[in-house]
């Protein structure tokens, strides 16, 4: 499904409003280290966040994005710092759009963060928070970790990551390469494996990459969960057919001289992509076991 596509479908399916984003204006603080908090937020939807997200709203759509809540916080000299607080309807989601772009591993505000240059972002539980103050200062850069934690300490509860991440081997992993999507745009946008969605990936589909470190150079392994075996197999086929080009050994050689395999176990097909060698690719997915 072309992603213009994608983006009508979720208008037409999404609630006008997830109420629960109000609930955070109340309890954030009026004032921090001189900043105050703006009397007026606002609250977008999948009908109107391109109007605010302007060519970045489909994003967060595809990750079935509910509701986003904005406010602003201000200090003298016109100074502005801007705090988003997207409800992303449960942990998965959240965890995927944050890992989407992220470049470090840090876990020192929610379950995991990740600052640079004035900027801040974070996840907990089904949502993700974006805190903005721009030029950097090392009392910006305070103030807003100080803010960051008081949300993340509001937010009750942890949400698991999804499934499909605990299958990703962790020997070699570069861990900031992990991302989870349900999409093959996203796909795509780490590692480009075709125009068309030969893998069969929807919103039922749990989608994880992770990129590899190995004495012949780095590679990647995407693993797909589907609902059910007859789903994944059907994807198996197709990718096998269109992408591996029918090869009977489930692997081939590409114009580079890297190698690409596959491998379906039940509902699981596991995609090595740029191995240095067909041994490689071999043995590394011999080791993945469906365990969800």
């Amino acid at each position: 499904m072309a992603l213009s596509a994608l983006f009508i479908l979720c208008l037409l399916r999404m609630p006008i409003m997830a109420e629960i984003t109000k609930d955070f204006f109340a309890k954030l603080p009026a004032a921090i280290d001189g900043w105050n908090k703006g009397a007026e937020f606002s609250i977008y939807t999948p009908q109107n966040l391109s109007d605010y997200i302007d060519g970045g709203a489909e994003l967060y759509i595809s990750y079935n994005f509910k509701s986003l809540l904005a406010v602003k916080y201000t200090k003298e000299n016109n100074k502005e710092m801007t705090l988003d607080i997207f409800d992303m309807g449960n942990s998965f989601n959240a965890f995927g759009v944050f890992a989407h772009s992220r470049e470090t591993i840090d876990n020192s505000v929610g379950q995991g963060s990740e600052y640079a240059a004035g900027l801040l972002t974070f996840w907990k539980d089904r949502y993700y928070v974006s805190i903005l103050a721009y030029p950097e200062t090392p009392e910006k850069r305070e103030t807003i970790s100080k803010l960051g934690r008081l949300i993340a300490d509001d937010i009750e509860t942890e949400g698991p990551l999804p499934p499909v991440i605990s299958l990703l081997p962790r020997d070699n992993l570069i861990p900031e390469s992990v991302h989870y999507f349900h999409h093959y745009i996203w796909l795509n946008s780490y590692y480009f494996i075709s125009s068309e969605n030969i893998l069969n990936i929807d919103d039922n589909t749990q989608g994880a990459m992770g990129k590899y470190r190995d004495p012949g150079g780095t590679f990647y392994l995407v693993l797909l969960l589907y609902p059910d075996h007859e789903q994944a197999r059907a994807a198996h086929d197709r990718f096998l057919r269109q992408y591996l080009a029918g090869a009977p050994e489930e692997s081939i050689q590409t114009k580079d001289g890297r190698w690409a395999r596959c491998r379906l176990e039940q509902n699981l097909l596991a995609v090595v992509i740029n191995a240095p060698s067909q041994e490689t690719a071999r043995v590394f997915l011999a080791k993945i076991k469906n365990k969800t």
